[in-house]
């Protein structure tokens, strides 16, 4: 098998095999935070945006400015020729050098985006450089996969997503020892093509680290919810959702 770089050849399919289903998820969630907690935004930026679902739906729903950044070339790509609004502005950058052309009143970071960064000193890193691209009072809203993840048997997960042209296969694999989630893409082409492989890598948080971290870059977190019941948990779900206000003038 050919091993080629993470959504390199995913992109082209990402929406059809999982990004659709995650966006309905995401947006439900999103409606129902901003009308809870009140949120207010005239800007906004969606890091981690993929191929631009989201960061669409922020510009065409709710008629603001986005900036929507991600460090894949290939999902850039997709999501320039998929989404031509004149509110969403692409750029290609690392969430841990994030540098917005102006300061935004939110910034939204879903599907795991946070849980790519493999170390608490880079998860750290990113959350100072958000604040940083916030206005005062601003919100950062975000999902992240904790350390409590249902026990995988057989050790690998397995199954085949929707694609076009090919057979796509999604290996999971839980570490619970060091937090990591292994996730390797097969694609399968038809002969005489070789069969190639990405492998994406996640790590897992638990909420004290998350919110260790979140107040040491000036946060103020307003609220944790389950991202699936969108109640406050009354134990760790393997998927939390976080509101995080910055310190300052709130609107």
């Amino acid at each position: 098998m050919q091993r080629v770089a993470p959504y390199s050849q995913l992109a082209a399919t990402y929406d059809r095999a999982l990004g659709i289903q995650s966006f309905v998820r995401t947006k439900r969630a999103f409606e129902v935070l901003v009308r809870r907690f009140r949120v207010c935004f005239d800007s906004a930026a969606d890091v981690g945006c993929g191929t631009g679902l989201f960061a669409c739906y922020l510009g065409r729903c709710w008629g603001v400015r986005v900036f929507a950044v991600d460090r894949s070339r290939e999902m850039l790509r997709v999501a320039a020729c998929r989404c031509r609004d004149p509110n969403v502005r692409f750029l290609r950058q690392d969430l841990r050098c994030l540098r917005l052309p102006c300061p935004v009143d939110l910034v939204t970071a879903n599907f795991d985006t946070v849980n790519h960064l493999l170390t608490a000193a880079d998860l750290g890193l990113a959350f100072r450089r958000i604040a940083d691209n916030l206005k005062p009072g601003g919100h950062f809203v975000f999902d992240v996969i904790t350390r409590a993840q249902p026990a995988m048997r057989p050790v690998a997960y397995v199954r085949r997503l929707r694609a076009r042209g090919r057979a796509l296969f999604q290996q999971i694999r839980w570490n619970p020892r060091r937090g990591l989630l292994s996730i390797v893409i097969v694609h399968r082409w038809p002969q005489p093509a070789p069969p190639s492989v990405e492998l994406h890598m996640e790590r897992a948080y638990s909420p004290a680290e998350v919110g260790r971290l979140l107040l040491d870059a000036g946060f103020v977190i307003r609220g944790v919810l389950d991202a699936v019941s969108l109640r406050s948990p009354g134990r760790c779900p393997p998927r939390l959702l976080v509101i995080a206000r910055k310190g300052g003038a709130t609107r």
